[in-house]
């Protein structure tokens, strides 16, 4: 066996928890070693994740939340050296579980979101652009981004907005024509067309209370000519 295939054979070995094939010869040194390696492994998987996920592991659990976190741990390993880009993937994994309560699902897909929105990029409201919105010129040619780190979860029958308000991250249940409307911005669709078929599913939509919700929480950071 080369080094390198050896080296391979200890990261895999290290990763599923199996004893490394090719390995049968290896010292006792190198073994202790590798269960050294195994049980600082489960014990970073479990802080990265309670730091992300710390209700989730109030629910769970330590110990079965302790479980599941080296079992992501070995099923999805950290491809990036800062750990509070990992974890990205645990809800979908929670879903994989045939006996996970979807509560459960959703409220790791909340805490999630609730960690990117403290760790979107900094952004300030362009007033200027504002003047864009009135009246003169066409909606449908007119665009409104929304602030970094902002998004939508769905929670049961609520859908759950999740922004950043100064340096910490809030949510609250929104109203259906408002989630509706801005999940039409939030997937590009231009102003008009976003008005239109939030109006039509829901008649009683008030863009300018919106938009001073917007202005004031704040979830705008412009509006823009489409090209």
């Amino acid at each position: 066996m080369s080094e390198l295939e050896r080296q391979t054979a200890l990261l895999q070995s290290l990763i599923s928890g199996a004893p490394a094939e090719g390995l049968a010869a290896a010292t006792h040194g190198v073994a202790r070693g590798l269960q050294a390696y195994r049980v600082n492994a489960q014990a970073v998987a479990e802080r990265a994740l309670a730091a992300v996920y710390a209700p989730l592991q109030d629910e769970l659990g330590e110990a079965q939340f302790a479980a599941m976190a080296w079992a992501f741990w070995r099923r999805h390993p950290p491809e990036r050296g800062d750990l509070a880009c990992w974890g990205a993937g645990l809800p979908d994994f929670m879903a994989d579980q045939a006996q996970m309560p979807r509560s459960l699902i959703e409220l790791a897909r909340l805490q999630w979101a609730l960690h990117e929105a403290e760790r979107a990029a900094d952004a300030a409201l362009d007033a200027d652009s504002l003047q864009l919105l009135d009246g003169r010129h066409d909606a449908a040619l007119l665009s409104l981004r929304l602030m970094p780190g902002l998004s939508l979860v769905s929670a049961g029958t609520d859908v759950i907005a999740v922004w950043r308000n100064g340096w910490r991250a809030v949510s609250e249940p929104l109203a259906e024509d408002w989630a509706f409307f801005m999940a039409a911005l939030l997937n590009g669709q231009a102003l008009g067309p976003a008005l239109e078929a939030s109006l039509a599913r829901h008649p009683s939509f008030d863009f300018s209370a919106w938009l001073q919700r917007a202005l004031r929480e704040p979830w705008l950071q412009s509006a823009g000519v489409i090209r």
